[in-house]
Parts: C-alpha cells; structure tokens; sequence
C-alpha cells in the first residue's frame, strides 16, 4: 500500500474521533448537569479544533504528495515507454525505431549525405543455444563498450538480435567506408574474454549510402543489409551496395520459398564421390553429395541453394533426408557388390543443435540396418570452436560407433591446439592446399598435415585431387586416400553400383571407372616396387 495513502485513511480515522469528541462535548455544554467552568470548556473546544485543523493539513498535505508521486509515477512510465520503443534492453543502444527516424529527421534537416553500415555478429544465435543469455549478453555489452570507445561520434545502435548498425552523416567516400569496414572487422573480430572462456566472432559488414541507393529510411536500411549479407561470401567480409543486390535478395527469397517445396515435392537426389584407398584395395568409401533438380531452372548449383538452406533452417530436414539416403542406399550397395562400403555425410551445425541429434542418427542406422562402423560423419572446423557444446555430441557420436572427419582442415580456423581432444578418426585436407602440390615440389603444409595427423594416429584424405601431378605426390606421402575429379566426378547411386561390379570384374571397358582401375593398379605397383626396395 502506498504511504499517503495509508496516511490518509489514517487521518480520516483521526479526523472522524475528533468530530465525535467535539458533539459529545457539545451535547454535555448544553446539558443540565454541565457544572465545569467555561474557561475549561473553552480550552477544551480551542484543543479539538487545533487537532482538527492539524488533520486536515495533514490530508491535504497527503493529497498534494499523492498527486506529485502519482505525476512522477507517470512520468517514469512513459520515460519507460520510450526506452523500450526506441532503445534496444540489453545494450541501451537505439533501435530500429529509432535509426529509422534519424535518417528520416537527417534527411529533413537538409543532411542528404550519409552512410549506413549495418554488420552482424555471427555465431552469436549458435552461441545463446549452446551457453546461454548470460553470456551472449555479456558479449553484446563486451561488443557496445569497443563500439563506443571506437566510434564515439557516431550514433551506434542495434537493429536484431546480432544485427548493429552505425550511422554517419556528410560521409560520402568509399575509402572511408572501406577503411572504416576494415577497422570494424578487426575490432569486433578480437577474442573475447568470459569468464574461463575465450571466444571468437565473425562479422559481415554492409555499407548503403543516400541519396543514391534509397528514398526511403526502410529501404535505406533494408539496402545496406543485402550487402551484409552478400558480404557473407566475400572473402574481405564487407560489401558496398550495388542495384543488383536488391535483385539477387528478390532472387534469393523465391528460391529459398521454393527450397522449402524441394524436399517433398522429390527434386533433391543424392550423388556420390568416390574415394581412392591408397593403403588397401578392399574397402570402398564414398562422399554424399545432395543436389537440387528445380522444375524450371534446373540443377541449382550447391554453393547456391546449401548456403540459403543454412540460413532458412530447412538444412536440418534436408540434412536428415540426405543421411537417411545415403545410410540406406549405402547398404543396399554393400549387399549388391558383398563387401564393406563406407559412406561420409556432412553435417550442418544448425543439426546439431536441433533435438537430439545422437538419436536422430541411431534411428536411421536401426531403420537401414547399416552398420555403425560404415558411416562417417563430417563436421568442419568452425563447429569446433564450441567445445563445451561439440565435444559431448561427437563422444555420444563415437559411442553408437560411427567414425567422424574433420572436413576442410585448415581452412580459417585454427583448431590444432586442442585437435588431441576432438575425439575424431579422419583428417580431410581442404582441396586449396592440394591446388599448390606438385610432384617435384615440397608442399610443407600438406606434410605438415599429414604428419601431425599420423602422430594421432587419424587418417588423412586428400580432397580436390584433380592432376597426376598432385596424385603421384600424395601417392609418395604418408596419406590414406584421396578424392576429386581425376579419381571421379560426383555420380549418381546407380552409377556406382555399375561401377563397382565393373571394378571387381576387372573390366577396363566400363568407361566411368577405367581410370579409377587404372590408378589403384598405379597405387599397387608402387607399393609392390617400394617393398622389393
């Protein structure tokens, strides 16, 4: 209960006792029995009006307080109001709202030159799953306190969840957006330090400027954000708008809204890329590979639809559909040719954090009767930044006795400090190390790769081996297999089943896998000639 309130209804209790007194005195003045002098009844009335008067100060006092606490009460409120209709909860920072209405009060005021840089924190979404608000907050606060310190002049606020925004005015040269990107990137890009934990983000960075790209503050807004996300797929992190964007965007949510009917209406399939063993014959291992035949344009590349089913979140029922596939189709092949095949699927993080991915995966290995020991599951480097969150999974993985790869090894993360503690079996290196081999020069890295791999006592595989040149040196090295176009192109199930008979025939007419058993006799009669030696 509020205290003038109660000091009110306490004053009106006080107030009623001395309207009481004051009649019962009255009544006995006047009555016959009175024998009290006047001076004492006098002084007696002079204390009851005194005491009334004193309540009633008392509860107009009390009103005037409510009053003023009821106006400051709102007051507070609609500051309130305000803060959340215009200032993000976490980092204080402007809203959307807010910059909408900036650019809009910027460009009244004369102030046609400005600049919008929107940029997104990634991994930020992955990270709140894995370890929670706590500490995504922290970051985001870690993040607003170099933003400010940086940029102090400029107004700096966040738009979505990973989403922040900086607004520069009477800013019209693309070196300074380039350079300012730059210096972005590099501060937001430093680790952060929580707690025990020491954590690393990746940003996108778009630019939009005015009175060029936009009429409108919305559209303004929107235009830098398809740069952003074109930025995604540039190797320096940051794009400039251009008009084309905004068509591609368009391009990208009409495939993405027909991505969603792909999966039901049969238009993804599964192709495979064979692996070449170069330390037994007797195994066969392939890659599965899923791919899109759209009704009216036809094969969509994987680098154009895998990145959109990321974003989208239909990578979790397209990658279930794709490991079912494979699992069973793998199966049906080793009771086809009667001996063990192995297939690799590649995992996306979003399924990792869907559910309870282990179960997913014993499910479909009970259902296609494949066993555990022919699935390979790949996960790439990036997924094992977060090993509080990987490391239970993969262990869970391991015990259904799967066998996991580390795919594109060495590409952007570095990892190898702590690889001892991923409990994988297979290293596969990325295909940009293998472009720079040849068979007369020393490649460091890929050695280097090879034989830290051994010292764990994983297996290595060579992806994007397209040259004799690269085969003869992987040949020549320590490395248990290799796969790209010189061994085979992706093909399709039926293809592979074809030849694989071919290749246990021994038959050099099968056109697809000549070269195929061409180069394992290559392989063979190396080793055979290294242990005559």
């Amino acid at each position: 209960m509020n205290n003038y309130s109660y000091l009110y209804r306490k004053n009106i209790v006080y107030i009623a006792i001395g309207l009481i007194a004051l009649t019962l005195l009255s009544e006995f003045i006047f009555s016959k029995e009175n024998s009290i002098s006047n001076n004492i009844i006098f002084s007696i009335l002079i204390v009851l009006l005194l005491y009334l008067v004193i309540c009633v100060k008392s509860i107009f006092t009390g009103t005037i307080n409510t009053l003023r606490d009821t106006e400051q009460r709102l007051k507070e409120s609609e500051k309130e109001k305000h803060f959340m209709s215009y200032y993000d909860g976490v980092t204080r920072l402007p809203n959307e709202r807010y910059i909408v209405e900036q650019i809009n009060n910027t460009w009244q005021n004369g102030t046609s030159q400005i600049a919008l840089v929107v940029f997104e924190v990634d991994r930020l979404t992955h990270l709140k799953s894995s370890l929670g608000s706590k500490y995504t907050n922290r970051i985001l606060e870690l993040i607003v306190e170099r933003l400010q310190c940086r940029f102090p002049n400029y107004i700096v606020g966040k738009i979505q969840e990973d989403q922040f925004v900086i607004l520069l005015e009477n800013k019209n040269e693309k070196e300074t957006f380039q350079r300012l990107c730059k210096q972005l990137i590099d501060l937001i890009e430093k680790p952060f330090s929580i707690q025990q934990l020491t954590l690393n983000m990746k940003v996108n960075v778009g630019v939009a400027y005015s009175p060029e790209d936009a009429k409108t503050a919305e559209d303004f807004l929107k235009y830098a954000q398809f740069a952003m996300y074109e930025a995604r797929r540039a190797p320096e992190q940051y794009r400039l708008f251009e008009p084309t964007m905004a068509c591609s965007r368009e391009e990208r949510l009409l495939l993405e809204k027909d991505l969603y009917k792909a999966l039901e209406n049969n238009e993804l399939f599964v192709q495979y890329q064979p692996q070449l063993k170069l330390k037994t014959k007797h195994d066969f291992s392939m890659e599965a590979l899923v791919r899109w035949n759209h009704p009216e344009k036809g094969l969509i590349p994987p680098g154009d639809f895998i990145p959109l089913a990321e974003e989208s979140g239909t990578i979790v029922p397209i990658g279930k559909w794709v490991l079912e596939t494979a699992c069973r189709q793998t199966k049906e092949l080793q009771e086809t040719i009667g001996q063990q095949v192995t297939v690799a699927v590649n995992l996306s993080l979003r399924q990792l954090y869907h559910e309870n991915f282990v179960k997913v995966v014993r499910s479909i290995l009970e259902k296609t009767q494949l066993p555990p020991k022919s699935l390979q599951l790949e996960i790439t480097e990036s997924m094992t930044m977060d090993k509080n969150f990987i490391l239970p999974i993969l262990h869970d993985l391991k015990a259904l006795g799967v066998t996991i790869a580390l795919d594109d090894f060495g590409k952007g993360y570095s990892s190898i400090s702590y690889l001892k503690d991923l409990p994988i079996d297979c290293l596969k290196i990325d295909r940009e190390f293998v472009n720079n081999m040849s068979e007369d020069e020393h490649e460091p890295l890929v050695d280097l790769i090879i034989s830290m791999a051994k010292h764990l006592n994983l297996n290595v595989v060579a992806e994007g081996v397209e040259t004799m040149e690269q085969f003869n040196y992987l040949l020549n090295s320590d490395c248990d297999a290799m796969q790209g176009y010189l061994i085979s192109k992706p093909i399709s199930f039926e293809t592979i089943i074809n030849n694989c008979r071919c290749l246990n025939k021994k038959d050099l007419h099968c056109d697809l896998q000549s070269e195929y058993y061409s180069l394992i006799k290559q392989i063979f009669n190396r080793k055979k000639e290294q242990s005559h030696k």
